[in-house]
């Protein structure tokens, strides 16, 4: 099937092969804000007929994922973007999408965006460190700001987060940050890591927000809780009230 391609699906394709897979639903909020999502969808059939995308469902119900498609493959290597190997399905397809969700989150926001990169692309950017953070961005205001980020769907054990948190403590030589930003699908376990990081005296910034959240106020806007103290602030304001008990 032929299809005309326009700048804007050019632009879609060499954002699927960074994100690896984005679901309809965010490649709707990217590039089709205005458009119904049944518009959506049909011309993401039409991309994916004509083989510049490809599609993926884990079951009939569930939302498709889409990635480069094999005629999409050589338009996002001209712009310097990989596209993955055919027979790549999307891997922890959960974690995947919330990690996506959070750079959809800073780069939908007003903030002008330094740069945004996720744990799949660092090892190609030549990071050093043994340390792997699900994301890492910078954003102007108008200084430079600089985060790690990790996104928490509370299905792994809090020890695996602990050790993140404790080399992020003893630094990054040559990589200063502000913060650590922790993104959960759910607050249950900021109480049990608040309790962790005070008892071990850990130094690192940590600000805390829920997914739901920062889809409803955006990344900047959005209320976040600095542990160990559990103090309410945004990321951008040192919030000088009582800490919640």
């Amino acid at each position: 099937m032929a299809v005309r391609l326009t700048e804007r699906d050019t632009c879609l394709l060499v954002k699927c092969a960074l994100c690896r897979w984005l679901t309809t639903d965010q490649l709707q909020r990217l590039y089709f804000p205005e458009a119904t999502l049944n518009a959506v969808q049909k011309r993401l059939r039409k991309l994916a007929d004509a083989g510049y995308l490809r599609s993926y469902r884990e079951h009939p119900t569930a939302e498709s994922f889409h990635a480069a498609g094999p005629k999409g493959a050589p338009l996002v290597k001209e712009k310097g973007v990989a596209a993955m190997a055919a027979s790549d399905v999307p891997r922890q397809a959960e974690h995947l999408w919330g990690v996506n969700e959070v750079r959809l989150a800073v780069e939908l926001a007003s903030m002008p965006v330094v740069y945004f990169f996720a744990y799949w692309e660092l090892a190609d950017l030549g990071w050093r460190f043994p340390v792997i953070p699900d994301t890492v961005f910078a954003v102007r205001t108008p200084g430079r700001r600089t985060f790690l980020g990790e996104y928490d769907r509370g299905t792994e054990t809090l020890d695996k987060l602990l050790v993140k948190l404790r080399r992020y403590a003893d630094g990054l030589e040559g990589f200063p940050f502000d913060a650590v930003l922790i993104v959960t699908e759910e607050s249950r376990r900021l109480d049990l890591l608040a309790k962790e990081i005070r008892r071990e005296g850990l130094t690192v910034p940590v600000l805390v927000s829920t997914l739901e959240a920062i889809r409803q106020t955006g990344l900047f806007d959005a209320e976040f809780v600095e542990l160990p103290r559990r103090t309410p602030r945004k990321i951008f304001e040192n919030n000088d009230e009582e800490a919640i008990d």
